[in-house]
């Protein structure tokens, strides 16, 4: 039987590929095309509207700007000795990612260097590719980081200042800080010429802080700073800091100061102020030490100003040395009532025993006779109601307010130097005019800086005529030989000058501290010729306080090391007598090495 035909399978149905496949593929076209349009919209964006935006940032990131310190110019005493300079040194810097082991490293930075490590690793642990680990540190130093090799530790020229002789002068010459700006003294004062002009270097680097090489660079040298010369001398100014040093440890004083300065041309050649510091370390130094007492520091003078109450006189013709006043043991103006430091009688002294003796109750007479408006006037014209105009930051000029602002009793205290106020510098400027034949000079440190052709001039003006001066001075010599200033003499030379010791006010203006004093000798030398005016002041000495004790030795030791060193000769004269009797008359010239005469001296009190 025949088998049957197989049945063929039916063939699949051809599916079609119109309009379902290019349903699906138009989709992907137009999210193909989106995606390419916001692609090139993101491209146009970033090429045009946010270019300079991210070209900025870029540049940011890969740039890296370092600034260049100057050299500081010197500061030089008057024979070219450095008491400021600046030497090479090395600023570290850390690049903190690239630092591997930043405890490690904290720990080595601080074997070398010192310091805390916490301090170190905090900078080495920052969020920045460069970070500052030690700025001017010296060369032995940085050598020795530098040999431990460390990664990601980097190294930069750089100088920084010293101060070779530690404390002398300190306060005059300040410091700077460690960007070598000047912060205080001179170095502030003078700081445009010292500093010169910083420069800059502008460079790729990599990541870990590398130079890029063939990388843009630009670079700008640093312009350094000019150096000074100044007036100080520093044997002089060294003698200085001893004796006040030794000064204040003798009489257990709070404080002192001394100017030593040429009495005609005004230069400075020697200014202390204790305590000192160290400025190489004055970080560490107290607000006090850093003070310059002679130009920044106002305080009742006391009795040093009869010598310009009696000029006044003189210049007025009112007296001249020999004048005779009759003085009652006491004397009352206002409501006030004044006393000599040691009670007395009633007495006739002649205006040079009234300077000698360095009189309350006489200089009170003089001031009333010639009268507020015109001791006013006088003061003025000795500069003691101004600055005086030294090349120094923040001098003060005290306190003596116009007569119309005056008491009934300001005429009983004024005139013996109480009741106002100057600082030692103007003190020591008016002292200047009185052996500078009347001349009031500017006090002034600079003698020319680098470059210049010539040195600095600086201005006068007279404040008296030289006749006057001069009469004035003859009464100051008889406070050295026969007067409260005898311990101020100077073996071979004449000197004249004057004595204070001025109660301290009270912090409230209302009266004056108990046994607190200023003691002050304020003079020049040679008398006839004055070639230096030396101021010395001690504040508070708890072991005497009489100026004629205290400052008075301490003046005639460093006169006699100045003298001797700046080669100035000794010039003598007669001097006239302190008693009424004549200009004619003559005494002997002070006897070298004879001991001080006992003397009573006034105080600028009014007890």
């Amino acid at each position: 039987m025949a088998k049957p035909p197989k049945r063929k399978r039916a063939a699949a149905p051809v599916r079609s590929r119109g309009p379902v496949g290019r349903g699906r593929i138009i989709p992907l076209f137009l999210l193909l095309a989106v995606m390419l349009t916001g692609i090139a919209a993101r491209l146009v964006w970033v090429q045009t509207v946010a270019a300079a935006q991210l070209s900025a940032q870029a540049e940011k990131q890969r740039m890296r700007e370092l600034v260049l310190s100057p050299r500081r110019g010197s500061i030089l005493d008057r024979e070219g000795e450095p008491l400021a300079k600046t030497v090479d040194a090395r600023t570290i810097y850390a690049v903190p990612h690239a630092v591997k082991d930043a405890t490690g490293t904290a720990d080595a930075l601080a074997g070398v260097l010192g310091g805390d490590p916490a301090t170190y690793r905090k900078s080495l642990q920052r969020a920045s590719s460069f970070a500052y680990i030690a700025r001017k540190v010296d060369l032995d130093r940085a050598a020795a980081v530098e040999k431990l090799g460390i990664e990601g530790i980097g190294f930069l020229e750089d100088s920084r200042r010293t101060y070779p002789s530690g404390e002398l002068a300190c306060q005059v010459l300040g410091f700077v800080g460690v960007d070598d700006d000047g912060l205080s003294g001179l170095e502030k004062y003078y700081d445009e010429v010292l500093a010169g002009q910083p420069g800059r270097v502008l460079a790729e680097r990599d990541p870990y802080g590398r130079p890029i090489p063939g990388g843009v660079m630009e670079s700008i040298d640093p312009v350094d700073g000019r150096s000074i010369t100044i007036t100080i001398d520093k044997d002089i100014q060294y003698e200085a800091h001893v004796e006040l040093a030794e000064a204040v440890r003798k009489f257990g004083a709070k404080a002192g100061s001394i100017l030593v300065m040429d009495a005609k041309s005004g230069e400075i050649y020697a200014m202390a102020s204790w305590p000192y510091f160290d400025p190489n370390d004055y970080g560490k130094a107290d607000a006090k030490a850093v003070r310059n007492r002679v130009i920044t520091d106002a305080y009742e003078p006391g009795s040093t100003v009869k010598a310009f109450t009696a000029a006044a006189a003189i210049d007025q013709k009112l007296a001249d040395s020999t004048t005779m006043y009759s003085l009652p043991s006491t004397i009352k103006v206002g409501d006030r009532t004044i006393h000599e430091s040691h009670g007395r009688g009633a007495v006739t002294w002649s205006l040079t025993e009234i300077v000698t003796k360095s009189s309350n109750v006489g200089a009170v007479k003089i001031g009333m006779q010639l009268g507020k408006q015109r001791l006013y006037d006088y003061f003025q014209r000795f500069g003691l109601t101004e600055k005086t105009g030294i090349d120094y930051p923040g001098e003060a000029k005290g306190w003596l307010p116009p007569p119309s602002q005056w008491s009934a009793s300001s005429i009983g205290n004024v005139p013996f130097g109480q009741g106002i106020s100057m600082t030692v510098l103007q003190l020591g400027r008016a002292f200047g005019a009185l052996g500078n034949s009347g001349t009031l000079v500017t006090p002034h440190f600079l003698v020319r800086r680098s470059g210049d052709a010539t040195d600095a001039v600086w201005p006068t003006r007279r404040a008296v005529p030289a006749s006057t001066a001069q009469q004035t001075r003859d009464m100051l010599r008889a406070v050295v030989t026969d007067g409260t200033g005898a311990a101020a003499k100077v073996a071979g030379y004449d000197v004249a000058g004057k004595t204070g010791t001025a109660q301290k006010p009270l912090p409230n203006g209302l009266g004056y501290a108990s046994g607190a004093y200023v003691s002050s000798f304020a003079g020049f030398l040679p008398a006839t010729d004055p070639r230096l005016v030396i101021i010395v002041t001690l504040d508070e000495p708890s072991k005497g306080y009489y100026g004629g004790t205290v400052a008075a030795p301490s003046f005639a030791r460093l006169a006699k090391f100045a003298v001797a060193h700046l080669k100035i000769p000794p010039v003598t004269a007669p001097v006239a007598p302190a008693s009424g009797g004549g200009n004619g008359a003559v005494s002997k010239p002070a006897t070298a090495g004879a001991p001080p005469k006992p003397v009573v001296e006034s105080t600028a009190s009014a007890r």
